[in-house]
Protein backbone atom coordinates (compact mmCIF):
# COMPACT_ATOMS: atom_id res chain seq x y z
CA UNK A 1 0.00 0.00 0.00
CA UNK A 2 2.36 2.45 0.91
CA UNK A 3 4.76 1.53 -2.32
CA UNK A 4 1.54 1.95 -4.46
CA UNK A 5 0.93 5.42 -2.61
CA UNK A 6 4.53 6.63 -3.37
CA UNK A 7 3.59 5.95 -7.03
CA UNK A 8 0.30 7.56 -6.81
CA UNK A 9 1.98 10.56 -5.70
CA UNK A 10 4.33 10.98 -7.69
CA UNK A 11 2.55 10.42 -10.91
CA UNK A 12 -0.16 13.29 -9.37
CA UNK A 13 2.69 15.96 -8.81
CA UNK A 14 3.97 15.45 -11.91
CA UNK A 15 0.47 16.41 -13.62
CA UNK A 16 0.91 19.33 -11.55
CA UNK A 17 4.34 19.99 -12.43
CA UNK A 18 3.61 20.19 -16.10
CA UNK A 19 0.80 22.01 -15.81
CA UNK A 20 2.35 25.17 -13.49
CA UNK A 21 2.95 28.18 -15.77
CA UNK A 22 6.12 30.26 -15.03
CA UNK A 23 5.52 32.88 -12.17
CA UNK A 24 7.43 35.59 -10.34
CA UNK A 25 9.56 32.99 -8.76
CA UNK A 26 10.13 30.94 -11.91
CA UNK A 27 9.05 27.45 -12.36
CA UNK A 28 8.59 25.09 -9.02
CA UNK A 29 11.23 21.94 -9.40
CA UNK A 30 9.52 19.37 -6.47
CA UNK A 31 11.84 17.56 -4.46
CA UNK A 32 10.09 14.62 -4.94
CA UNK A 33 11.63 14.25 -8.44
CA UNK A 34 15.43 15.08 -7.40
CA UNK A 35 15.38 12.14 -4.87
CA UNK A 36 13.50 9.63 -6.33
CA UNK A 37 9.89 9.10 -4.87
CA UNK A 38 8.76 6.83 -7.34
CA UNK A 39 11.89 4.59 -6.55
CA UNK A 40 11.05 4.50 -3.07
CA UNK A 41 7.59 3.35 -4.07
CA UNK A 42 8.97 0.52 -6.02
CA UNK A 43 11.15 -0.58 -3.63
CA UNK A 44 8.32 -0.49 -1.19
CA UNK A 45 6.62 -2.85 -4.08
CA UNK A 46 9.53 -5.36 -4.54
CA UNK A 47 9.73 -5.57 -0.76
CA UNK A 48 6.16 -6.28 -0.23
CA UNK A 49 6.71 -9.18 -2.92
CA UNK A 50 9.89 -10.23 -1.03
CA UNK A 51 7.64 -10.74 2.24
CA UNK A 52 4.61 -12.00 1.00
CA UNK A 53 6.85 -15.07 -0.23
CA UNK A 54 9.02 -15.36 2.72
CA UNK A 55 5.84 -15.97 4.77
CA UNK A 56 4.58 -18.26 2.68
CA UNK A 57 7.44 -20.62 2.77
CA UNK A 58 9.74 -20.11 6.14
CA UNK A 59 12.98 -20.63 5.98
CA UNK A 60 15.59 -20.00 8.46
CA UNK A 61 16.75 -16.35 7.09
CA UNK A 62 12.99 -15.76 8.04
CA UNK A 63 12.95 -16.57 10.60
CA UNK A 64 15.72 -14.71 11.70
CA UNK A 65 14.59 -11.46 9.67
CA UNK A 66 11.28 -11.46 11.99
CA UNK A 67 13.68 -11.64 15.02
CA UNK A 68 15.91 -8.88 13.78
CA UNK A 69 11.93 -7.01 12.84
CA UNK A 70 10.78 -7.38 16.43
CA UNK A 71 14.17 -5.73 18.24
CA UNK A 72 13.63 -3.04 15.06
CA UNK A 73 10.14 -2.44 16.73
CA UNK A 74 11.44 -2.20 20.31
CA UNK A 75 13.69 0.81 19.45
CA UNK A 76 11.58 2.41 17.02
CA UNK A 77 9.63 4.08 19.93
CA UNK A 78 12.68 4.50 22.06
CA UNK A 79 14.47 6.64 18.90
CA UNK A 80 11.15 8.66 19.18
CA UNK A 81 11.26 9.65 22.63
CA UNK A 82 14.73 10.85 22.61
CA UNK A 83 14.14 12.61 19.54
CA UNK A 84 10.84 13.91 21.12
CA UNK A 85 12.87 14.79 24.32
CA UNK A 86 16.01 16.53 22.48
CA UNK A 87 13.51 18.89 20.07
CA UNK A 88 11.25 20.18 23.54
CA UNK A 89 14.79 20.71 24.90
CA UNK A 90 16.32 22.63 22.32
CA UNK A 91 12.90 24.38 21.22
CA UNK A 92 12.57 25.43 25.23
CA UNK A 93 16.07 27.31 25.20
CA UNK A 94 14.98 29.15 22.08
CA UNK A 95 12.93 31.75 23.78
CA UNK A 96 15.11 32.09 27.27
CA UNK A 97 16.15 35.80 27.26
CA UNK A 98 20.02 36.58 27.24
CA UNK A 99 21.24 39.63 28.40
CA UNK A 100 24.10 39.65 26.46
CA UNK A 101 22.48 40.35 23.06
CA UNK A 102 22.95 43.25 21.12
CA UNK A 103 21.60 44.22 17.78
CA UNK A 104 23.29 44.58 14.89
CA UNK A 105 23.88 48.42 14.90
CA UNK A 106 25.34 48.27 18.05
CA UNK A 107 27.88 45.58 16.73
CA UNK A 108 28.84 47.83 13.77
CA UNK A 109 29.05 51.19 16.14
CA UNK A 110 31.27 49.40 18.29
CA UNK A 111 33.66 48.06 16.25
CA UNK A 112 33.89 51.74 14.88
Amino acid sequence: MIGIFHVFMWYFLLVLYKGQIKGAFGIYEPITYKTGCTLWGIFFIIAGVFIIGVTKYPTRSGKLGREISRILLFFYPLEFSVALTYSICSCSNLFQRQSDLTSVAEEAENTF
